[in-house]
């Protein structure tokens, strides 16, 4: 895998294109888990995905994503409150004298009042767009595995961890979201021919650094991006 990828976050494409089942049991534990725990993410198109709920458990789960998007949306609005009112101090302080402090809270808060628009449009979007279904590393996303016979899907967080190691390896080895063809039969020995799961991604991202992409060097004073 790379850095970044859109991939198919509906467990139902799974279903019609290889026959398998869902274990809803742990789509429904990993949406409660993400109630009490802010660190999980998961993709708007995987929460899409249960917007019309077939059956009971599937409700449940339709349910808690609508609970975390109102509690996430009165979070935003508070936190855009916050920044509007310090965007409109810096601007009546900007009026009468120019001052470092005021430049730097303008700045700051006009880029955190797009950014909480940007993210308040998305919770309450219904139109699917591409980078919905789009994941980076940390984040959930659905993974087709074989159990007892039967392909069976699963959500599954996007980093890999060796089995039996502790979960200090995620910040011992931040890469680890990625695993080379050349270290398989090293590193991921244990993995790999073991443990496979499969995921059918549609796009690629790799993360470079912008200035080798645009094949130039950094300008001086130019930050790494």
């Amino acid at each position: 895998m790379c850095y970044s990828a859109i991939v198919w976050q509906h467990y139902g494409d799974y279903v019609r294109a290889f026959g398998a089942d869902i274990n809803i049991t742990e789509f429904f534990r990993l949406y409660v888990d993400r109630k009490d725990t802010p660190t999980i993410k998961i993709p708007k198109a995987m929460d899409d995905a249960f917007r019309k709920p077939r059956n009971d458990e599937e409700k449940l789960i339709t349910q808690l994503i609508e609970q975390y998007n109102s509690e996430r949306a009165s979070e935003l609005e508070q936190e855009l409150f916050k920044q509007r009112r310090r965007l409109a101090d810096a601007e009546r302080s900007l009026q009468t004298r120019t001052t470092k402090k005021a430049e730097n809270d303008q700045r700051i808060a006009t880029d955190k009042v797009g950014r909480i628009m940007r993210r308040l449009d998305d919770l309450r979007r219904s139109v699917p767009e591409d980078r919905d279904a789009r994941i980076f590393p940390g984040m959930y996303a659905p993974v087709m595995i074989s159990e007892n016979g039967r392909r069976v899907v699963k959500p599954m967080r996007y980093q890999c961890r060796p089995a039996g190691k502790p979960a200090l390896y995620d910040r011992k080895y931040p890469g680890t979201y990625n695993a080379r063809r050349d270290n398989l039969e090293g590193f991921w020995k244990g993995q790999f021919g073991h443990t496979h799961g499969v995921m059918v991604v549609e796009t690629f991202f790799e993360n470079v650094a912008r200035h080798d992409l645009e094949h130039r060097e950094l300008a001086p004073g130019e930050k790494l991006e």
